[in-house]
């Protein structure tokens, strides 16, 4: 293109001179010709700006992450005009198209069309749009070169992926499924006074609830205690380029261990802070499908603080009976950390789940027992990394 624009550049300038030395009908018509090039280039752009149709379309609208999806766009032409050097640009930062680019051009016929139909295939959870993201038109001269936005773009709804695992870094799952089977206590129904040094965890809150007293449940058998996954909500940036990676990699983890504890029927159930602490059970693998359409819309919000979550589990305190926490975070601050405190006093072993692109943002073990750590970047495959 800028190849075009100077080669008409100096026939412009050897016409000006050619009307300006010898004059006659020739020189001042192929003046007058490179003169109203431009203009006439600009006009045709405009025509095909105004007259040029895209349709695109999913197949369905609710997608899972990873999973192809169904997509079919048509470029249409449906006047006596040829339209010529046309590029289509996709979306390519959230989803990606088999077997199409930007740098196809296509050219219509009147009164024709061009039909493409592939997979989309989406790659974080999340809302956002898929498809065609501008077009690009140029003239015949290859003079100018209009790029404009879709008007009409796809909107997509993602949900999470779901990945099998058996392992979560260096811990074997199934000794996290042993720990709570072996760690039941049943308890009495009957309870006594709070004293000093007593198990925090047989606190009867209820009971304290009613009569404003602590009391102590006596145990006398064993009954299974569930583990605890806690998924922070808090969106840590307005980008999408920033937050959508990370978000839809909590709940792939959060997801993962989810389904294998659904599986090997081990007790455990979700918590997450939307306006209030969430409590989401994970049954058993027939009911498994109710729990993950219900993680999959979860809402991330900037005003879902790590404060708001912390001061409602220790408001509620019932974590605290389980038997082991899975805590899924993309932010570590001091307000995580006070609660990983409490976890500690309460002789509660802790695995972190750290999602983030940042190694040195990862909270510092160094004072903490019982706590395990997982790193894991947004971008890598969680097979890759889990086993």
């Amino acid at each position: 293109m800028k190849r075009n624009r100077i080669i008409w550049l100096c026939l412009w300038a050897l016409s000006l001179v050619g009307i300006s030395f010898r004059g006659g009908a020739v020189s001042y018509g192929f003046f007058a010709a490179l003169t109203l090039l431009p203009i006439i280039s600009l006009l045709y752009l405009l025509a095909v700006y105004i007259l040029f149709h895209i349709y695109q379309k999913v197949e369905q609208r609710y997608a899972s992450v990873n999973e192809p999806v169904r997509y079919h766009f048509s470029l249409v032409n449906e006047y006596h005009l040829l339209f010529c050097g046309i590029r289509v640009n996709f979306f390519s930062s959230f989803s990606t198209i088999t077997g199409l680019d930007s740098e196809t051009e296509y050219e219509l016929s009147p009164h024709t069309r061009i039909e493409k139909e592939t997979n989309l295939i989406c790659k974080y959870r999340g809302e956002y749009e898929v498809g065609i993201k501008e077009i690009e038109i140029q003239d015949f001269f290859r003079l100018f070169r209009i790029r404009y936005k879709n008007k009409e773009c796809v909107h997509a709804v993602v949900k999470p992926q779901l990945v099998k695992i058996e392992r979560l870094g260096e811990i074997e799952l199934s000794d996290a499924a042993r720990s709570s089977e072996s760690s039941k206590t049943e308890l009495d129904v009957l309870s006594r006074e709070y004293a000093s040094g007593d198990d925090r965890r047989l606190i009867n809150w209820s009971q304290y609830a009613r009569t404003n007293t602590l009391m102590t449940r006596n145990q006398i058998g064993t009954e299974h205690r569930e583990i605890s996954i806690i998924t922070g909500t808090f969106r840590f940036s307005s980008s999408q380029h920033v937050f959508l990676p990370s978000e839809n990699k909590m709940l792939e983890t959060t997801l993962a261990l989810a389904y294998y504890f659904s599986r090997n029927n081990v007790s455990a159930a979700e918590y997450h802070f939307n306006r209030e602490l969430v409590r989401l059970p994970i049954g058993k693998t027939a009911d498994f499908e109710d729990f993950y359409d219900r993680l999959s819309e979860v809402t991330f919000s900037q005003m879902n603080t790590h404060e708001l979550l912390c001061e409602e589990i220790l408001r509620r305190m019932d974590i605290l009976e389980s038997s082991m926490i899975f805590l899924v975070v993309s932010l570590w601050d001091s307000d995580l950390e006070r609660l990983l405190n409490v976890f500690e006093e309460n002789n509660l072993r802790t695995i972190i789940c750290f999602i983030s692109d940042d190694r040195k943002s990862a909270p510092d073990l160094s004072r903490h027992t019982g706590t395990d750590l997982i790193y894991l970047s947004p971008h890598t495959d969680l097979m890759e990394v889990m086993g």
